[in-house]
């Protein structure tokens, strides 16, 4: 069995998914195998996949589920998954040629460490430049969120994670909702296990004009942010104490987007989390005034 699942959620993109083929049939080691998740996608993303599998180049499973976004595809994902461990590769990033040959040398330095549940390298777009800043230590192990909210590292990185722990940690889903950000998970990860990170580029990734990063303003990202924002608080995942600044923004987050939305979590928050809600409200409620003219559909 081979030790390492590539899984890719993917919604619409067959147009793309050549070029994540093709970076998995160039590496350098194959010992691994690729699971693609179909989140109901209405083009010809199968008979792409289908023509794929015939080729016989790449071990290929494929399965489709019905249209929830792209954290209820990982969550269905997992389920398919039988190695130990998992890299999650967008549609629309691909690897380069020596990814795998790294993870396989970087996974023996975190096999037999149960306080690690992964591994973060770095991402590079189409002009091979780094995106965001690289980590300040070289095989460093740290907690996902001190990366960002600590020590100030920028940017998206590839990340792999021991299997069984991600299956431990799922997205949370709420009908309707069809995008949750990463951190919801990673970070309620970061309350137990710390990562490695590492200075290689494992993946590239392109922002496409339709694509998450893009829609900032639609209405159904907007849902999803404060979603995302009320289960960080809900799961009290960034400790006052710890991240005193990331701790009030989730409150002033929530609110602006629950104002945008126009759907409220304030019901739902226990009494001590209700009361910092209404203290931060008057910021929140400055920043949602300027934003809700570009609120679209």
């Amino acid at each position: 069995m081979n030790n390492i699942t590539i899984l890719t959620p993917t919604y619409n993109r067959a147009h793309l998914l050549k070029r994540v083929y093709d970076s998995l049939c160039i590496q350098s080691n194959k010992f691994f195998d690729w699971v693609i998740i179909d989140d109901g996608s209405n083009d010809n993303t199968k008979d792409i996949i289908s023509e794929f599998i015939k080729e016989e180049k790449v071990k290929i499973r494929y399965y489709y589920k019905e249209n929830g976004g792209k954290h209820t595809t990982i969550n269905y994902g997992v389920n398919f998954i039988n190695s130990t461990y998992v890299l999650i590769l967008d549609s629309d990033d691909f690897l380069t040629s020596f990814s795998i040959e790294l993870l396989y040398r970087m996974i023996k330095k975190i096999e037999n460490n149960h306080h690690l549940c992964g591994i973060i390298g770095l991402s590079q777009n189409k002009e091979k430049n780094i995106i965001g800043t690289r980590f300040p230590y070289d095989d460093w192990e740290v907690s996902f969120a001190d990366v960002y909210h600590k020590y100030k590292v920028t940017g998206d990185k590839s990340v792999l994670f021991k299997t069984q722990i991600l299956k431990n940690f799922p997205f949370p889903e709420r009908k309707n909702i069809k995008f949750v950000f990463e951190a919801t998970v990673w970070h309620e990860m970061a309350k137990q296990y710390n990562v490695l990170a590492i200075n290689h580029v494992i993946q590239e990734k392109e922002y496409l004009e339709k694509g998450i990063t893009n829609t900032s303003y639609k209405l159904e990202y907007i849902k999803g942010l404060a979603f995302s924002y009320f289960t960080l608080i809900k799961n009290e995942t960034h400790s006052f104490y710890k991240y005193p600044k990331v701790f009030i923004w989730d409150y002033i987050h929530l609110a602006i987007n629950s104002l945008l939305s126009k759907e409220s979590y304030f019901k739902e928050l226990n009494l001590k989390s209700k009361m910092l809600y209404i203290l931060f409200f008057s910021r929140a409620y400055f920043t949602y005034h300027k934003l809700k003219n570009k609120l679209h559909d």
